[in-house]
């Protein structure tokens, strides 16, 4: 929501899906949107989150001022918004070092012939989590725990008894009062870009949902990771090579740190659209992996 406010001041229809000003607009918005995540974000069990603050139109006004629409940016800048403590929080942000963005985890969405939604994303973080069941009941629990920061002060730092912050973003969309669509992916931090995308595809540029999941997709990992050891890699971008020649020779001059990989690698979207006019429910899953729309 904190990437979708500052998007919403460009027309980003007129930038065109996959062109160099809408990639980069996106992925610059992103680094902003996450640099906040880091800052704000933890267990309100035990820290006060500033949502109203975060999510007005009127603070992402003042943050859309910090992108640049000729250079990337590569710096960690969160904001200070309205409701916010104003004691500086402390950071965790490695810029050398090994920690995984991508992740691994499931997500299946499901509606009924009564139009019941269900965005669901059961994750052990990694494939057999720690390895460690719960007596004789089967249950695993999760290596989640590596999300905490060690930084004393940091919403997001160790304590008895806390919730560490997490990736999943199951994701919900309503238009008119009305469940329009659930979509979501797997893929730790970069879930939030393969949504961001899918999302945008169905709503600004009128993609069916399988259209959108199948697009060329982009990423970054300029931003601190979930896991320890919270690794940034500033400026650091990725694109499939369906991304055309001229959109990633003008990203590099824009100062990102381009990689561009095979055709078909960054996701693992599904996802299910309810036409409200017609009744009828689109469904779409990607064929990066093993995923499948079932309808019976």
């Amino acid at each position: 929501m904190i990437a979708l406010n500052l998007l919403e001041g460009y027309d980003l229809k007129k930038m065109g899906l996959n062109s160099a000003d809408y990639i980069h607009t996106s992925v610059e918005a992103v680094k902003l949107a996450m640099a906040d995540r880091d800052t704000y974000l933890g267990d309100t069990d035990f820290i006060k989150i500033p949502f109203a603050g975060l999510l007005s139109k009127e603070y992402a006004a003042e943050r859309r001022k910090l992108i640049d629409s000729e250079h990337a940016s590569l710096e960690f800048r969160p904001g200070h918004p309205p409701g916010a403590d104003p004691n500086e929080r402390p950071r965790d942000v490695q810029i050398r070092g090994t920690a995984d963005h991508a992740g691994d985890t499931s997500y299946i969405a499901v509606v009924d012939r009564n139009r019941n939604m269900v965005s669901f994303e059961p994750s052990l973080h990694s494939a057999f989590g720690t390895g460690v069941v719960m007596g004789d009941l089967g249950f695993i629990f999760t290596c989640r725990g590596d999300y905490y920061s060690l930084v004393s002060g940091h919403p997001n730092a160790l304590e008895p008894g806390k919730r560490p912050r997490s990736t999943l973003q199951s994701t919900l969309v309503m238009k008119d009062s009305l469940p329009l669509m659930v979509l979501g992916s797997p893929g730790g931090d970069d879930q939030v870009l393969r949504t961001l995308q899918t999302f945008l595809s169905v709503v600004e540029f009128g993609m069916n949902v399988q259209q959108a999941i199948e697009a060329p997709r982009y990423n970054t990992t300029s931003f601190p990771a979930s896991p320890f050891p919270h690794v940034m890699r500033p400026g650091a971008m990725a694109v499939e090579d369906r991304i055309a020649q001229e959109v990633r020779d003008t990203l590099l001059r824009r100062g990102h740190k381009l990689t561009v990989s095979g055709p078909w690698v960054m996701g693992s979207n599904g996802a299910i659209f309810v036409d409200h006019k017609t009744g009828g429910l689109s469904a779409g899953a990607d064929p990066r992996v093993e995923a499948y729309a079932l309808a019976w």
